[in-house]
């Protein structure tokens, strides 16, 4: 099962011309992935102290399909991909008739909390987020 996230844009969200600004997408997108982290009961800011790690954010990619504008509410889809030593999320936002907003990943490594080394994902971390997925 995908996790959805709802996210509407309001006035403040725009450009002059009423097209949603790129960073509120960015914001969003990692909105839903936050969402997702804390519906399968794992929130980021415990990571480190139930954990020993961290899971920084080092890549970010989205790319337009059609614009969202002042108004519009847009679901987007989170779907984990789970690596050794990582932590992605591919999103895709959806307007309410179906049609594709955009696309996203964001790349998420773990690291130990004590020297931030690069470390697998606690097994029990990535089990929590594999049954988050299913």
């Amino acid at each position: 099962m995908m996790f959805h996230y709802r996210w509407k844009c309001a006035w403040g969200h725009a450009d002059p011309q009423g097209i949603a600004y790129y960073p509120r997408l960015v914001n969003a997108m990692h909105r839903a992935g936050e969402e997702f982290m804390d519906e399968a009961g794992v929130a980021y800011w415990d990571i480190p102290d139930d954990y020993d790690v961290h899971l920084p954010l080092v890549a970010v990619d989205f790319e337009f399909e059609r614009p969202v504008m002042v108004g519009d509410t847009i679901e987007i889809a989170v779907e984990p991909d789970l690596g050794t030593k990582s932590l992605g999320f591919d999103f895709t936002a959806t307007h309410e008739d179906g049609s594709v907003a955009y696309t996203g990943h964001e790349q998420h490594v773990c690291v130990s909390a004590a020297d931030n080394q690069s470390r697998e994902l606690p097994g029990d971390l990535r089990d929590i987020l594999d049954e988050g997925n299913s």
